[in-house]
């Protein structure tokens, strides 16, 4: 059955789109939460209309994406915290404390699903990458020194 999504649905498609879902799916999952409408001739035409918008703002966007890209590129951050006698840390490294000090060096705001880290607890270098989309990934240089 075809559905106008109402919200971006993960694995499915972006708001506005017409997609074809079984008829289960729509009824116990998609309609019951607000994220799809049945797909009549009226909403359709709503949804093509809406399409142009959506480009443009895709557009937008990606070229935001872009310049954060050009930001994180070759950035080093510099994490100093509490270390045990054997030089191990107290608590791992996680991907909040990395948002915070890239927000302070660069003044870039990203969000934890963007972040590709395993925790760690040790002293050192460590890479982390950031993806902000399909295609754009950077790695950025997380430096760990004893406080």
């Amino acid at each position: 059955m075809e559905v106008v999504l109402n919200k971006d649905v993960k694995k499915l498609g972006f708001r506005g789109e017409v997609v074809e879902v079984k008829p289960g799916y729509f009824r116990n999952f998609l309609f019951p939460n607000g994220m799809a409408d049945v797909a009549t001739v009226s909403r359709k035409r709503v949804a093509d209309s809406r399409k142009s918008k959506m480009a443009m703002r895709t557009e937008q966007v990606l070229e935001n994406a872009r310049e954060v890209l050009d930001k994180l590129k070759g950035l080093e951050v510099v994490l100093k915290e509490k270390v045990s006698d054997k030089g191990t840390l107290y608590a791992a490294v996680t991907e909040a404390e990395v948002i915070k000090a890239v927000s302070a060096v660069a003044k870039v705001d990203l969000d934890k699903s963007m972040i590709q880290m395993d925790h760690f607890k040790d002293l050192g270098d460590h890479d982390v990458v950031v993806t902000l989309g399909k295609g754009m990934e950077v790695t950025i240089k997380v430096v760990v020194e004893a406080a």
